[in-house]
């Protein structure tokens, strides 16, 4: 699993970076991540037909692109946000009520609304499947500079 004080955003430096380095080059991230292609664009569509049958009734898409949101998630493990998920949503229901591929798919909704590029194959369902990846977004806020 992950280590468990990793937190990328602490030791970031102060520099701000030129403007065509707008994203950290892959290696200078913990591997494997997101941005190396972890769910499938069907998969990220099955995704957005959940938010809009369930999310759509409390979150708006525009809250998971927000630099407060993304800068909480960024360098996590996957793991840790797919649980969150899981274990809260949708607000007021039993803990872990949605399925486990109905909540691979809208996590992968939520990369996607962020830039995350697609890959081959989807996003696991087994917590060995999720437990693989650090959660980096395609539009990173630490890449981005603040």
């Amino acid at each position: 699993g992950p280590p468990p004080n990793h937190k990328t955003m602490a030791s970031a430096p102060e520099a701000a970076p030129a403007p065509e380095a707008a994203a950290a080059p892959a290696s200078d991230l913990t591997t494997p991540n997101t941005l190396e292609g972890v769910y499938t664009p069907a998969q990220a569509d099955r995704g957005s037909e959940v938010f809009a049958n369930i999310c759509s009734e409390c979150h708006e898409t525009i809250e998971w692109q927000d630099e407060l949101f993304l800068a909480r998630w960024e360098g996590e493990a996957v793991y840790r946000f797919w649980h969150y998920i899981f274990e809260r949503m949708p607000h007021g229901s039993t803990p872990y009520s949605l399925p486990r591929p109905t909540v691979s798919d809208v996590v992968t909704y939520i990369l996607q609304l962020n830039g995350v590029p697609a890959g081959d194959a989807e996003l696991g369902t087994t917590d060995d499947d999720i437990d693989d990846h650090w959660l980096y977004w395609g539009t990173s806020a630490a890449a981005a500079g603040s």
